[in-house]
């Protein structure tokens, strides 16, 4: 375990932005497991990237995570323009 659950807690954080590569793997675990935590995961559409596998090529693995998997429990997907909108409100509020 490596504490940022806590410390993000010990902040009253509840709103995380997540980006990254491995869409199916790394970026799939972060988003399952801070919704398990009960954190409001936001991931930006083109923010996140993955390779292809023997079951997806990377454009279907992104389709499917960021259009059907996530946005249906785990996530909200939201356009850059609005995350930085929503950042922005974070930071005044």
């Amino acid at each position: 375990m490596t504490g940022l659950t806590e410390y993000l807690m010990s902040k009253n954080e509840k709103d995380i932005i997540t980006v990254g590569v491995s869409t199916d793997f790394c970026l799939d675990a972060t988003v399952k497991s801070g919704f398990e935590q009960g954190f409001h995961m936001i991931i930006p559409a083109y923010a996140n990237s993955t390779y292809d596998n023997p079951y997806f090529d990377g454009e279907t693995a992104y389709k499917y995570y960021n259009e059907f998997m996530w946005p249906v429990r785990y996530a909200q997907t939201f356009s850059v323009e609005e995350t930085i909108e929503i950042m922005r409100n974070l930071l005044v509020s």
